[in-house]
């Protein structure tokens, strides 16, 4: 959650219309899994788990 007061924005990646779209080669499948789906952030391996700061979390069970 941000606060009103902070200044901290999320990032938004904007594409010119000359430019294209990372194709799914370009994207690494274990950066995808380390990335949290509820707030974007990269989440902690803790043993088998993936734990974010938000709170969401996967369990080995989730991601196998």
């Amino acid at each position: 959650m941000i606060d009103a007061g902070s200044s901290e924005l999320p990032t938004l990646l904007v594409i010119d219309e000359g430019e294209s779209a990372p194709t799914t080669a370009e994207i690494d499948p274990g950066a995808v899994i380390l990335t949290c789906a509820n707030c974007g952030a990269q989440m902690d391996e803790r043993k088998c788990k993936l734990i974010c700061r938000c709170g969401y979390f996967l369990s080995c069970s989730d991601y196998y």
